[in-house]
């Protein structure tokens, strides 16, 4: 269904759209290529601008949502550098690095949905207002981002890590680089080599937002300095909150993997899954009660392997770091690498819409 526009009885242009999608990232990419012209994206920010992601990803993500040619370098292996002394973890699937502003415009070409730029200013019973009018709309799926306040002052459990990053010209290497270092004592610092370029970064767990200094003394260490800055807040928390017209994913659900910050994947599935049962809704295959309810169940179903990340922070932050290095090295071996990685790289996995929402039997399936 094409937006539609009228003018209400002051002259205010009103606008009719099947599902409002609130953020034009990852998670809000991937719901409407899911959904198709029945979804329309809204966005401050012009498509693909305002990167804060180190935008590292399994290549099958970023092929999933037709972006492929948006890939710098692909990655075969994990670098684990503990305060000197590092480990190599191969990688069971290839991760890569990409372009932002190529992987939106891929992405979004490919959905067939449509895009405005504006800001989202509230939801109100099937009435989203936004900088630039009235919508009307049946369902609204926010994709905001970590600091989303659009249909809920404070989503509980939600907790904010935050990273800054640079990308500078660098000698190309190989792998994908974590280092635990003394320059960051509650988190980690990374680089990931993009062809030509390297993207230096640091990351706190506790949220403490003051990282540039750091980052100088990280990049030191390899004789550069930082170029421009970019970053952002990570949100980790696994609410999954779908009430009424309005289904919240990505970061502003929590959805952020604890201890790898890793955001795109988990954005991804749970985007594409959210829009694979609101179309399910709007073909009447089954109720919007019973969309919910799998899609809560869904994220619920991770809740475990949630938690043991999430337990691999705390222990992350606690452990003294020649143990930290042990353990690392212990899971470097074989058998141990492929449980965890088999486990981590399962988590958001989506089951096929028709069991995520059988149709229905003439009862609610919720």
């Amino acid at each position: 269904m094409a937006t539609v526009t009228r003018h209400d009885p002051i002259g205010v242009p009103v606008d009719r759209t099947e599902v409002l999608i609130a953020g034009a990232s990852f998670a809000g990419l991937a719901a409407a290529r899911a959904l198709g012209p029945r979804a329309l994206l809204v966005d401050r920010a012009p498509l693909g601008a305002g990167v804060t992601s180190a935008c590292g990803a399994p290549v099958a993500i970023v092929e999933r949502m037709g972006a492929g040619a948006s890939i710098l370098q692909r990655q075969n292996h994990l670098v684990i550098d503990v305060e000197g002394r590092a480990v190599s973890w191969p990688l069971p699937e290839p991760f890569c690095t990409f372009d932002y502003a190529a992987f939106c415009r891929l992405a979004y070409e490919g959905s067939g949905a449509g895009f405005r730029q504006a800001s989202v200013r509230a939801v109100d019973d099937g009435r989203v207002f936004t900088s630039v009018g009235v919508i009307e709309t049946d369902f609204v799926i926010d994709a905001t981002g970590p600091r989303s306040t659009l249909t809920e002052p404070t989503l509980r459990g939600r907790r904010l890590a935050f990273g800054i990053e640079t990308e500078i010209p660098a000698p190309a290497a190989e792998g994908l680089f974590f280092y635990f270092l003394p320059e960051v004592r509650d988190g980690y610092a990374w680089a990931f080599p993009c062809g030509p370029v390297t993207r230096f970064g640091v990351l706190s767990y506790l949220g403490s937002t003051k990282l540039l200094p750091a980052l100088r003394r990280y990049m030191a260490r390899f004789n550069l300095s930082p170029g421009a800055i970019h970053g952002g807040f990570l949100a980790t928390g696994l609410a999954p909150r779908a009430t009424g017209h309005v289904f919240v994913v990505g970061d502003a659900a929590g959805q952020c993997l604890p201890l790898t910050g890793e955001g795109i994947r988990t954005a991804v599935l749970a985007g594409e899954t959210c829009g694979r049962l609101l179309r399910g809704v709007l073909d009447g295959r089954w109720s919007r009660e019973e969309a919910a309810a799998r899609y809560r169940a869904a994220v619920k179903e991770e809740r475990r392997r949630y938690r043991a990340l999430l337990w691999g922070n705390v222990a992350t932050l606690a452990m003294p770091r020649p143990l930290l290095r042990l353990v690392t090295r212990a899971l470097a071996q074989p058998a141990a690498l492929s449980w965890f990685l088999r486990h981590y790289l399962s988590i958001f996995t989506p089951a096929p819409a028709e069991r995520l929402a059988p149709a229905r039997t003439g009862s609610s399936q919720a």
